[in-house]
């Protein structure tokens, strides 16, 4: 499913509020402050947010390794009002992250066993590399959605100075540096 102009739209709104630099390409974090700080940006009006479609191992890693942005809000006649921004490091995910990692695990273990007796018989390199990448896609979950009750409970919630009050959190919580640029 391809990102609506609307989350576009709120998601640059969100950027430029926070002064954090909309990446240019569909791959990767959305968004890098000057000291190349990786941010995936989630906006609503609702009381979740929506993740991503095929979420599985690759997408947990990628959240492992970036902070994430957070915002509620609503639709006015001006443009997007924004009513609450949270910020979470990827440990402040992690309980959320296990919880769907756990779902996938005994069918992950499956495509790791077949993996594993494939090689056995000796079949060729790339093909059991594509059988792994099958699998884990196959495993996936359609974009599972982030309660906002565990935004609020996990996360921190940004004040007055959005903008200052995110480099004081990432200064506080920095990523560990081989997260860093991943």
């Amino acid at each position: 499913m391809a990102r609506t102009v609307q989350d576009d739209t709120r998601e640059a709104a969100l950027a430029r509020l926070l002064e954090i630099k909309r990446s240019a390409r569909r791959i990767g974090p959305d968004a890098t402050d000057e000291r190349a700080n990786r941010f995936e940006l989630k906006t609503t009006t609702r009381d979740a947010l929506t993740t991503a479609r095929d979420v599985g191992p690759e997408y947990f890693a990628r959240m492992r390794s970036q902070y994430l942005i957070a915002a509620r809000g609503r639709q006015t006649d001006y443009g997007f009002a924004f009513d609450d921004i949270y910020f979470l490091h990827p440990e402040d995910l992690e309980g959320w992250i296990q919880r769907y990692e756990a779902r996938q695990s005994r069918d992950l273990s499956i495509v790791h066993r077949a993996h594993k007796a494939l090689a056995a018989l000796g079949t060729c390199g790339q093909v059991l590399e594509r059988l792994l990448s099958i699998g884990r896609r196959g495993i996936t979950i359609n974009n599972p959605k982030i309660p906002w009750r565990y935004i609020m409970e996990h996360g921190t919630r940004l004040g007055e100075t959005p903008s200052l009050d995110l480099r004081e959190l990432v200064a506080a919580r920095p990523l560990p540096a081989s997260d860093a640029g991943s």
